[in-house]
């Protein structure tokens, strides 16, 4: 049997604040999961600055599978209209209604006055995203790396704006990533940490316009270990989101 090493700091800190938010919200509520979604980015922040940090690794081992269940069991539902219809397989490509989008966003997009960057290389891409942040991000159908180049906080991104917080201009949606095609292999939102020695990528599949299946983690792995050089495509943490489930109705 593996012997485990002895727990970290910061293991010990977040294990306090999250005995303290699941005794307040309860230990599935979706505070806890976003503790352990900060904890996974620390975890992997530690582990750029020191490769052989033993706690790093083993800690990782075991939120990955914890904050994958969390998402699995909580649960989604297709909305009433459906923008977005799947055209091909191997890799899954899913596209968004033009009208609805001409309609919809196609202002607002032009209001913005910027689009999408594609992520080309390591340097880029660090230079851009800040560490740490989040970021919209969006595949497109021929597996290029789109990222729209403003960072918010993982804690706005969980738990949506705060009221009162001044306005930031229009919502950013991911159709607005790929706006010629409106196609995409996998969409979501993802964190970089690291540094140009060692760099990890958190991200996941949570897009309410294309809801990508569990299949398109596969395409978001790819295209970022190729876009940000990494060393093995282990170095990108990827949560799928559970398929919705049709409302009845009566």
């Amino acid at each position: 049997m593996p012997v485990r090493s002895d727990p970290h700091p910061v293991v010990e800190r977040f294990a306090r604040v999250r005995a303290a938010a699941a005794a307040r919200y309860g230990p599935d509520s979706q505070a806890v999961t976003f503790l352990l979604y900060e904890e996974l980015i620390s975890m992997r922040t530690l582990l750029a600055g020191d490769p052989g940090c033993a706690p790093a690794r083993d800690r990782i081992d075991e939120l990955v599978p914890d904050i994958q269940s969390r998402y699995d069991t909580a649960g989604a539902v297709e909305p009433a209209q459906v923008y977005h219809r799947t055209v091909s397989v191997d890799p899954t490509v899913i596209e968004f209604d033009r009208g609805f989008f001409e309609l919809r966003y196609r202002r607002a997009l032009r209001d913005l006055g910027r689009r999408a960057v594609r992520l080309r290389d390591r340097d880029q891409a660090l230079a851009l995203l800040t560490a740490g942040a989040c970021y919209l991000y969006a595949v497109d159908d021929e597996g290029d790396l789109w990222v729209w180049p403003q960072p918010h906080r993982l804690a706005d991104v969980m738990f949506g704006w705060a009221p009162g917080r001044p306005a930031e201009g229009p919502r950013v949606v991911h159709p607005m990533l790929v706006p010629d095609r409106l196609r995409v292999r996998a969409a979501g939102e993802l964190v970089v940490v690291g540094s140009p020695e060692r760099v990890f990528v958190t991200a996941n599949l949570k897009s309410g316009h294309f809801r990508p299946p569990r299949a398109c983690a596969a395409e978001i792995r790819r295209a970022a270990t190729s876009a940000l050089e990494l060393t093995s495509p282990v170095d990108v943490d990827v949560f799928t989101m559970p398929q919705p489930t049709v409302t009845p109705t009566c």
